[in-house]
Protein backbone atom coordinates (compact mmCIF):
# COMPACT_ATOMS: atom_id res chain seq x y z
CA UNK A 1 0.00 0.00 0.00
CA UNK A 2 1.94 3.01 -1.23
CA UNK A 3 -0.70 5.57 -2.27
CA UNK A 4 -1.80 7.28 0.92
CA UNK A 5 -4.68 9.66 0.20
CA UNK A 6 -5.05 11.10 3.70
CA UNK A 7 -3.56 14.51 4.33
CA UNK A 8 -2.93 13.92 8.05
CA UNK A 9 0.37 12.77 9.52
CA UNK A 10 0.99 11.88 13.16
CA UNK A 11 4.24 13.65 14.06
CA UNK A 12 4.51 12.73 17.74
CA UNK A 13 2.72 10.93 20.54
CA UNK A 14 3.38 11.30 24.28
CA UNK A 15 1.82 10.13 27.52
CA UNK A 16 1.64 11.22 31.16
CA UNK A 17 0.56 9.52 34.38
CA UNK A 18 -0.56 10.79 37.80
CA UNK A 19 1.87 10.39 40.71
CA UNK A 20 0.19 7.60 42.67
CA UNK A 21 0.34 3.96 41.67
CA UNK A 22 -0.81 0.76 43.32
CA UNK A 23 -0.39 -2.87 42.38
CA UNK A 24 -3.57 -4.74 41.60
CA UNK A 25 -2.95 -6.79 44.74
CA UNK A 26 -2.97 -3.61 46.83
CA UNK A 27 -6.13 -2.43 45.06
CA UNK A 28 -7.75 -5.78 45.87
CA UNK A 29 -7.02 -5.36 49.57
CA UNK A 30 -8.43 -1.82 49.48
CA UNK A 31 -11.69 -2.98 47.87
CA UNK A 32 -11.99 -5.99 50.19
CA UNK A 33 -11.81 -3.75 53.23
CA UNK A 34 -14.41 -1.36 51.78
CA UNK A 35 -16.79 -4.26 51.13
CA UNK A 36 -16.27 -5.74 54.59
CA UNK A 37 -16.90 -2.35 56.24
CA UNK A 38 -19.95 -1.28 54.29
CA UNK A 39 -21.78 -4.17 52.59
CA UNK A 40 -24.83 -5.71 54.18
CA UNK A 41 -24.56 -9.20 55.72
CA UNK A 42 -26.33 -10.75 52.72
CA UNK A 43 -23.98 -9.00 50.27
CA UNK A 44 -20.50 -9.46 51.74
CA UNK A 45 -19.68 -13.03 50.71
CA UNK A 46 -21.11 -12.68 47.20
CA UNK A 47 -19.32 -9.37 46.59
CA UNK A 48 -15.99 -10.65 47.90
CA UNK A 49 -16.16 -13.80 45.77
CA UNK A 50 -16.97 -11.81 42.64
CA UNK A 51 -14.22 -9.28 43.40
CA UNK A 52 -11.61 -12.02 43.80
CA UNK A 53 -12.72 -13.67 40.54
CA UNK A 54 -12.38 -10.40 38.61
CA UNK A 55 -9.03 -9.75 40.24
CA UNK A 56 -7.71 -13.13 39.11
CA UNK A 57 -8.83 -12.73 35.50
CA UNK A 58 -8.43 -9.00 34.73
CA UNK A 59 -4.86 -9.18 33.40
CA UNK A 60 -3.81 -6.03 35.28
CA UNK A 61 -0.74 -5.74 37.49
CA UNK A 62 -0.72 -2.01 38.26
CA UNK A 63 -2.80 1.15 37.83
CA UNK A 64 -2.16 4.85 38.30
CA UNK A 65 -4.48 7.23 40.12
CA UNK A 66 -5.02 10.85 41.06
CA UNK A 67 -6.04 9.60 44.53
CA UNK A 68 -3.33 8.69 47.00
CA UNK A 69 -5.74 6.80 49.26
CA UNK A 70 -5.67 3.67 47.10
CA UNK A 71 -2.05 3.17 48.19
CA UNK A 72 -2.82 3.49 51.92
CA UNK A 73 -3.11 0.63 54.43
CA UNK A 74 -4.66 2.77 57.16
CA UNK A 75 -7.88 4.73 56.67
CA UNK A 76 -6.57 7.40 59.04
CA UNK A 77 -4.07 8.29 56.31
CA UNK A 78 -6.75 9.03 53.68
CA UNK A 79 -6.64 12.50 52.14
CA UNK A 80 -9.57 12.25 49.70
CA UNK A 81 -12.02 9.72 51.14
CA UNK A 82 -13.41 10.04 54.66
CA UNK A 83 -11.07 8.43 57.19
CA UNK A 84 -12.96 5.14 57.51
CA UNK A 85 -13.12 1.96 55.44
CA UNK A 86 -16.83 2.43 54.77
CA UNK A 87 -15.83 5.63 52.92
CA UNK A 88 -18.77 7.36 54.58
CA UNK A 89 -20.02 9.86 53.75
CA UNK A 90 -19.25 9.00 50.14
CA UNK A 91 -17.58 11.94 48.34
CA UNK A 92 -19.94 14.00 46.19
CA UNK A 93 -19.52 14.59 42.48
CA UNK A 94 -18.58 18.18 43.31
CA UNK A 95 -15.69 17.04 45.50
CA UNK A 96 -14.45 14.72 42.80
CA UNK A 97 -14.51 17.57 40.26
CA UNK A 98 -12.48 19.76 42.64
CA UNK A 99 -9.64 17.25 42.28
CA UNK A 100 -10.19 16.61 38.58
CA UNK A 101 -9.33 20.13 37.47
CA UNK A 102 -5.78 20.53 38.88
CA UNK A 103 -4.67 16.93 38.31
CA UNK A 104 -6.03 16.69 34.78
CA UNK A 105 -4.48 20.01 33.82
CA UNK A 106 -1.06 18.97 35.12
CA UNK A 107 -1.23 15.79 33.02
CA UNK A 108 -2.48 17.65 29.93
CA UNK A 109 0.37 20.11 30.18
CA UNK A 110 3.02 17.42 30.69
CA UNK A 111 1.86 15.22 27.81
CA UNK A 112 1.34 18.19 25.48
CA UNK A 113 4.76 19.71 26.11
CA UNK A 114 6.43 16.36 25.41
CA UNK A 115 4.38 15.92 22.23
CA UNK A 116 5.29 19.38 20.93
CA UNK A 117 8.99 18.79 21.62
CA UNK A 118 8.79 15.36 19.98
CA UNK A 119 7.27 16.88 16.86
CA UNK A 120 9.66 19.82 16.78
CA UNK A 121 6.67 22.17 16.86
CA UNK A 122 6.58 25.51 18.64
CA UNK A 123 3.53 26.40 20.72
CA UNK A 124 2.79 29.35 18.47
CA UNK A 125 2.52 27.05 15.43
CA UNK A 126 -0.47 25.15 16.86
CA UNK A 127 -3.67 26.28 15.16
CA UNK A 128 -6.19 23.82 16.63
CA UNK A 129 -6.59 22.12 20.00
CA UNK A 130 -8.81 19.07 20.59
CA UNK A 131 -9.31 17.87 24.17
CA UNK A 132 -11.26 14.70 25.01
CA UNK A 133 -12.42 13.60 28.45
CA UNK A 134 -15.40 11.79 29.92
CA UNK A 135 -14.34 11.95 33.57
CA UNK A 136 -14.59 15.66 34.40
CA UNK A 137 -16.56 18.82 33.66
CA UNK A 138 -15.75 22.46 34.40
CA UNK A 139 -15.51 25.86 32.71
CA UNK A 140 -13.40 27.68 31.69
CA UNK A 141 -12.47 24.23 30.51
CA UNK A 142 -9.27 22.31 29.90
CA UNK A 143 -9.04 23.71 26.38
CA UNK A 144 -8.84 27.33 27.56
CA UNK A 145 -6.53 26.56 30.47
CA UNK A 146 -4.22 24.52 28.26
CA UNK A 147 -3.97 27.37 25.75
CA UNK A 148 -2.79 29.60 28.59
CA UNK A 149 -0.38 27.08 30.13
CA UNK A 150 1.28 26.12 26.86
CA UNK A 151 1.42 29.63 25.47
CA UNK A 152 -0.74 28.80 22.46
CA UNK A 153 -2.16 31.69 20.46
CA UNK A 154 -5.29 33.35 21.83
CA UNK A 155 -7.02 32.61 18.52
CA UNK A 156 -6.28 28.87 18.67
CA UNK A 157 -9.45 27.07 17.60
CA UNK A 158 -10.59 24.76 20.36
CA UNK A 159 -12.86 21.73 20.60
CA UNK A 160 -13.78 19.69 23.67
CA UNK A 161 -15.03 16.14 23.10
CA UNK A 162 -17.02 15.08 26.14
CA UNK A 163 -18.60 11.88 27.40
CA UNK A 164 -17.75 9.70 24.41
CA UNK A 165 -15.82 7.30 26.62
CA UNK A 166 -13.16 4.92 25.38
CA UNK A 167 -13.53 5.72 21.66
CA UNK A 168 -13.12 9.52 21.93
CA UNK A 169 -9.51 9.36 20.68
CA UNK A 170 -10.87 8.22 17.32
CA UNK A 171 -13.27 11.16 17.16
CA UNK A 172 -10.27 13.40 17.82
CA UNK A 173 -8.02 11.92 15.14
CA UNK A 174 -10.84 11.99 12.60
CA UNK A 175 -11.46 15.66 13.44
CA UNK A 176 -7.74 16.37 13.07
CA UNK A 177 -7.79 14.77 9.62
CA UNK A 178 -10.78 16.86 8.54
CA UNK A 179 -9.18 20.09 9.81
CA UNK A 180 -5.94 19.41 7.95
CA UNK A 181 -7.79 18.45 4.75
CA UNK A 182 -9.56 21.82 4.87
CA UNK A 183 -6.42 23.77 5.83
CA UNK A 184 -3.09 22.17 4.83
CA UNK A 185 -1.20 24.65 7.06
CA UNK A 186 -3.10 23.59 10.20
CA UNK A 187 -1.27 22.07 13.16
CA UNK A 188 -3.51 20.10 15.52
CA UNK A 189 -2.73 19.21 19.12
CA UNK A 190 -4.94 16.34 20.30
CA UNK A 191 -5.18 15.53 24.03
CA UNK A 192 -7.07 12.74 25.83
CA UNK A 193 -7.14 12.93 29.63
CA UNK A 194 -9.08 10.64 31.94
CA UNK A 195 -9.16 10.32 35.74
CA UNK A 196 -11.40 7.26 35.94
CA UNK A 197 -10.39 6.44 39.52
CA UNK A 198 -12.07 9.62 40.77
CA UNK A 199 -15.35 7.81 40.17
CA UNK A 200 -14.66 4.81 42.39
CA UNK A 201 -18.04 3.59 43.63
CA UNK A 202 -18.91 2.05 46.96
CA UNK A 203 -21.34 -0.34 45.36
CA UNK A 204 -21.42 -4.11 45.37
CA UNK A 205 -23.19 -4.81 42.09
CA UNK A 206 -21.10 -6.95 39.70
CA UNK A 207 -20.89 -4.28 36.97
CA UNK A 208 -19.64 -1.69 39.46
CA UNK A 209 -17.03 -4.07 40.83
CA UNK A 210 -15.79 -4.70 37.28
CA UNK A 211 -15.37 -0.96 36.72
CA UNK A 212 -13.59 -0.51 40.03
CA UNK A 213 -11.14 -3.28 39.08
CA UNK A 214 -10.43 -2.24 35.48
CA UNK A 215 -10.14 1.53 35.20
CA UNK A 216 -7.11 3.73 35.82
CA UNK A 217 -5.93 7.26 35.09
CA UNK A 218 -3.75 8.63 32.30
CA UNK A 219 -3.27 11.22 29.57
CA UNK A 220 -1.99 11.13 25.99
CA UNK A 221 -1.23 13.90 23.50
CA UNK A 222 -0.59 13.80 19.76
CA UNK A 223 0.52 16.35 17.16
CA UNK A 224 -1.05 16.13 13.68
CA UNK A 225 -0.26 18.18 10.59
CA UNK A 226 0.01 17.85 6.83
CA UNK A 227 2.27 15.15 5.44
CA UNK A 228 4.87 17.67 4.27
CA UNK A 229 4.37 20.27 7.01
CA UNK A 230 7.36 19.20 9.13
CA UNK A 231 10.22 16.76 8.89
CA UNK A 232 9.88 13.21 10.13
CA UNK A 233 6.73 11.82 11.66
CA UNK A 234 5.42 8.52 12.96
CA UNK A 235 2.54 7.46 10.71
CA UNK A 236 0.03 8.67 8.14
CA UNK A 237 -3.68 8.26 8.74
CA UNK A 238 -5.08 6.38 5.76
CA UNK A 239 -8.75 6.11 6.72
CA UNK A 240 -11.12 5.65 9.64
CA UNK A 241 -14.51 4.08 10.15
CA UNK A 242 -17.17 3.93 12.88
CA UNK A 243 -20.37 1.97 13.42
CA UNK A 244 -23.02 1.91 16.15
CA UNK A 245 -24.53 -1.42 17.12
CA UNK A 246 -28.10 -0.24 17.68
CA UNK A 247 -29.20 -3.39 19.49
CA UNK A 248 -26.66 -2.87 22.29
CA UNK A 249 -27.28 0.69 23.51
CA UNK A 250 -27.67 -0.55 27.08
CA UNK A 251 -24.43 -2.57 27.20
CA UNK A 252 -22.04 0.28 28.00
CA UNK A 253 -23.29 3.39 29.80
CA UNK A 254 -21.81 6.37 31.67
CA UNK A 255 -24.03 8.71 33.70
CA UNK A 256 -23.49 11.61 36.09
CA UNK A 257 -24.56 10.64 39.62
CA UNK A 258 -24.66 12.49 42.92
CA UNK A 259 -21.63 10.53 44.13
CA UNK A 260 -19.46 10.51 41.01
CA UNK A 261 -20.06 9.24 37.49
CA UNK A 262 -21.70 5.84 37.21
CA UNK A 263 -20.37 3.18 34.83
CA UNK A 264 -22.36 0.22 33.56
CA UNK A 265 -20.53 -2.52 31.65
CA UNK A 266 -22.67 -5.43 30.52
CA UNK A 267 -21.20 -8.92 30.37
CA UNK A 268 -22.54 -9.14 26.78
CA UNK A 269 -20.07 -6.56 25.42
CA UNK A 270 -17.44 -9.16 24.36
CA UNK A 271 -20.10 -11.23 22.60
CA UNK A 272 -21.37 -8.17 20.72
CA UNK A 273 -17.83 -7.44 19.54
CA UNK A 274 -17.27 -11.08 18.64
CA UNK A 275 -20.45 -11.07 16.51
CA UNK A 276 -19.89 -7.75 14.76
CA UNK A 277 -16.14 -7.33 14.82
CA UNK A 278 -15.24 -9.27 11.69
CA UNK A 279 -17.66 -7.37 9.44
CA UNK A 280 -16.55 -4.06 10.93
CA UNK A 281 -12.87 -4.81 10.32
CA UNK A 282 -13.62 -5.96 6.76
CA UNK A 283 -15.37 -2.65 6.05
CA UNK A 284 -12.53 -0.64 7.58
CA UNK A 285 -9.95 -2.45 5.45
CA UNK A 286 -12.03 -2.04 2.28
CA UNK A 287 -12.11 1.70 2.91
CA UNK A 288 -8.32 1.61 3.04
CA UNK A 289 -8.25 -0.56 -0.12
CA UNK A 290 -6.44 -3.38 1.61
CA UNK A 291 -7.27 -6.92 2.65
CA UNK A 292 -7.36 -7.89 6.32
CA UNK A 293 -4.42 -10.20 5.55
CA UNK A 294 -2.38 -7.14 4.53
CA UNK A 295 -2.46 -5.72 8.06
CA UNK A 296 0.93 -6.07 9.71
CA UNK A 297 0.23 -4.67 13.18
CA UNK A 298 -2.84 -4.40 15.40
CA UNK A 299 -3.38 -1.83 18.17
CA UNK A 300 -6.53 -2.90 20.01
CA UNK A 301 -8.04 -0.84 22.81
CA UNK A 302 -7.84 -3.19 25.82
CA UNK A 303 -11.15 -2.42 27.50
CA UNK A 304 -10.66 -5.65 29.42
CA UNK A 305 -9.15 -9.07 28.79
CA UNK A 306 -12.38 -10.52 27.37
CA UNK A 307 -12.70 -7.60 24.96
CA UNK A 308 -9.19 -8.28 23.67
CA UNK A 309 -10.09 -11.97 23.35
CA UNK A 310 -13.24 -11.09 21.40
CA UNK A 311 -11.43 -8.86 18.91
CA UNK A 312 -8.63 -11.41 18.49
CA UNK A 313 -11.17 -14.10 17.66
CA UNK A 314 -13.33 -11.90 15.42
CA UNK A 315 -10.35 -10.81 13.34
CA UNK A 316 -8.74 -14.26 13.29
CA UNK A 317 -5.59 -12.95 14.96
CA UNK A 318 -2.84 -14.76 16.78
CA UNK A 319 -2.04 -14.03 20.43
CA UNK A 320 1.15 -12.18 19.47
CA UNK A 321 -0.97 -9.70 17.47
CA UNK A 322 -2.60 -8.45 20.67
CA UNK A 323 0.41 -8.77 22.96
CA UNK A 324 1.03 -5.02 23.13
CA UNK A 325 -2.62 -4.32 23.88
CA UNK A 326 -2.42 -6.76 26.77
CA UNK A 327 0.81 -5.17 27.98
CA UNK A 328 -0.86 -1.75 28.22
CA UNK A 329 -3.78 -3.28 30.13
CA UNK A 330 -1.28 -5.01 32.43
CA UNK A 331 0.71 -1.86 33.14
CA UNK A 332 -2.03 0.77 33.36
CA UNK A 333 -5.52 -0.75 33.26
CA UNK A 334 -8.23 0.80 31.08
CA UNK A 335 -7.73 4.60 30.95
CA UNK A 336 -10.79 5.21 28.77
CA UNK A 337 -10.06 7.53 25.80
CA UNK A 338 -6.32 7.78 26.50
CA UNK A 339 -5.79 4.02 26.29
CA UNK A 340 -5.88 3.66 22.50
CA UNK A 341 -3.10 6.25 22.18
CA UNK A 342 -1.01 4.46 24.83
CA UNK A 343 -1.35 1.27 22.76
CA UNK A 344 -0.56 3.10 19.52
CA UNK A 345 2.55 4.68 21.04
CA UNK A 346 3.85 1.31 22.20
CA UNK A 347 2.92 -0.44 18.95
CA UNK A 348 4.67 2.16 16.78
CA UNK A 349 7.80 1.98 18.93
CA UNK A 350 7.89 -1.82 18.62
CA UNK A 351 7.34 -2.06 14.85
CA UNK A 352 9.84 -4.23 13.05
CA UNK A 353 8.06 -4.31 9.71
CA UNK A 354 6.25 -1.98 7.36
CA UNK A 355 2.73 -2.22 6.07
CA UNK A 356 -0.63 -1.12 7.44
CA UNK A 357 -1.42 -0.82 11.13
CA UNK A 358 -5.02 -1.06 12.36
CA UNK A 359 -6.11 0.80 15.49
CA UNK A 360 -9.39 -0.36 17.07
CA UNK A 361 -11.53 1.03 19.90
CA UNK A 362 -14.93 0.59 21.46
CA UNK A 363 -17.26 2.55 23.70
CA UNK A 364 -20.84 3.47 24.62
CA UNK A 365 -23.37 2.81 21.91
CA UNK A 366 -22.04 0.12 21.55
CA UNK A 367 -19.70 1.98 19.20
CA UNK A 368 -16.94 0.35 17.19
CA UNK A 369 -14.16 2.60 15.88
CA UNK A 370 -11.20 1.87 13.68
CA UNK A 371 -8.37 3.58 11.83
CA UNK A 372 -5.80 2.37 9.32
CA UNK A 373 -2.35 3.95 9.54
CA UNK A 374 0.85 3.57 7.56
CA UNK A 375 4.21 4.03 9.23
CA UNK A 376 6.45 6.76 7.85
CA UNK A 377 9.57 4.81 8.82
CA UNK A 378 11.62 3.46 5.89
Amino acid sequence: MTNVTSSARLYSLSTALPPFTATQEHSLHFMQRVIEASAGPDEVDRALMFLEAIHESCGIERRYSAIEDFTRDNAEDFSFFPKNWALAPVPSTAKRMELFEPVSMALCEEASRKALVGAGVKAGEVTHLIVATCTGLYAPGPDILLVKRLGLGASTRRTVIGFMGCYAAFTGLRMAEQIIAADPEAVVLQVCVELCSLHYQRSFEPQTIIGNCLFGDGCAAAVWAGRDRFEGGLADLVTSHCEISHDSLDQMQWHVGDEGFLMHLDVEVPQTLRRGGAAFIDTLCRRAKIAVSDVQDWAVHPGGPKIVDAVRDAAGLEEHDVAISRSVLRDYGNMSSATALFVLERQLAARRRGGPLVLLGFGPGLTMEGAVMLSTAP
